[in-house]
């Protein structure tokens, strides 16, 4: 759904979050641009999540404006508020001169916390819509970014060959956000040159964490070990902290890409499309990942890679990958966390290898 300021402003309450942090900021401040409310207004008060409560908001945007048509409220990193907190309050007797804007920012934490937290902002998008609140959330669309990164190169008058869309698309991991900010760094390093290569691409831009277990899974199945242990470093950082890179990023990276080839040989082997496979065909397949519904930037190279393997090597990379994570967990003898990670790339390749 495409954000509108306008249609925001007919609420007296907006809620906005979501992973998209630049298109997030980006509403944020068309918010203020439309409800004419410059950052240093008389009747403008920020505050925080995690050091006001509820009631202040309230009180903070129910007295009357002195020198505007509204008195603006901004609740930053709201979701260090706890929701519970909200009971007993009711939008609706809100002044219509009102305008209380809830921002959930990012917050740093582990994968355990970014759940948390993203358990937090579905319930605090439907606490606010059901009050009579506006809720949108700015959440990474792949399928949409190519079409906003060329916006965006647009917008900085330049162009972008589409070798360079895909490549930026995969290496931000579909994060418009991420792309968007990886462009401006481009933009400086360009200089006089108007077109943004793919080399250009591949030399600036910081790849995400995810795209450094898809690159090191491919390393792997094509045979590039060093490569694939280079990726390998790079995801673990230091040897301490191997175990933990493992089971938050490494691991069910991995079988996610191996349950996406799986189901790519199979859609080989019955000669249908992956996007659109036979009923019988689809009904093997689990809801998620579902390769039906992956987005381009990501299907046509597991299709690619799928058409390398079989179905039993497929199924020895699962095994080995089981194996890993009970070397992992101490249920089968293994030295070190990066040895036993090194050994599963290693023990992969030989089983993509073996005829």
């Amino acid at each position: 759904m495409t954000f509108v300021a306008e249609k925001a402003l007919q609420h007296r309450v907006i809620f906005l979050a979501g992973d998209e942090e630049s298109l997030r900021r980006r509403a944020f401040d068309d918010i203020l641009k439309a409800a004419g409310v410059e950052k240093d207004d008389f009747d403008l008060e920020t505050l925080s999540g995690d050091t006001s409560s509820p009631m202040e908001w309230f009180a903070a945007v129910s007295t009357a404006p002195f020198l505007s048509d509204k008195r603006t409220a901004i609740v930053r990193h709201v979701l260090r508020c706890e929701i519970d907190k909200l009971k007993g309050t009711d939008f609706s007797k809100l002044p219509a001169t009102s305008l209380l804007i809830l921002v959930a920012d990012d917050e740093t934490g582990g994968d355990d916390r970014q759940r948390t937290l993203k358990t937090a902002r579905g319930n605090w998008a439907k606490a606010v819509t059901k009050a009579g609140g506006f809720a949108h959330s700015f959440d990474p669309d792949p399928k949409g970014a190519a079409e906003g990164i060329k916006n965006e190169v647009a917008r900085l008058k330049r162009k972008i060959s589409q070798p360079a869309v895909v490549a930026l698309v995969e290496m931000t991991g579909g994060s418009l956000s991420r792309a968007i900010d990886e462009i401006q760094k481009l933009d400086l390093f360009l200089g006089d040159q108007e077109l943004i290569r793919e080399s250009d691409v591949r030399e600036v831009v910081v790849a995400s964490r995810e795209w450094n277990v898809y690159r090191m899974a491919d390393s792997v199945f094509n045979g590039q070990i060093p490569e694939a242990l280079r990726q390998l470093r790079v995801l673990i950082g230091s040897q301490t902290k191997a175990e933990d890179a493992a089971f938050s990023r490494i691991l069910p990276t991995l079988s996610r890409q191996l349950r996406l080839l799986w189901q790519a040989r199979i859609c080989i082997e019955a000669r249908c499309s992956p996007t659109n496979p036979p009923a019988e065909i689809a009904r093997m397949f689990p809801g998620k990942p579902n390769i039906s519904s992956e987005a381009p930037y990501r299907l046509n190279p597991t299709m690619a890679m799928a058409g390398k393997l079989t179905l039993g090597q497929i199924e020895k990379c699962f095994m080995i990958l089981a194996d890993t994570d009970a070397r992992l967990k101490g249920s089968i003898t293994s030295f070190s966390a990066l040895d036993t990670l090194e050994r599963m790339l290693l023990e992969m390749s030989a089983a993509v290898r073996a005829k």
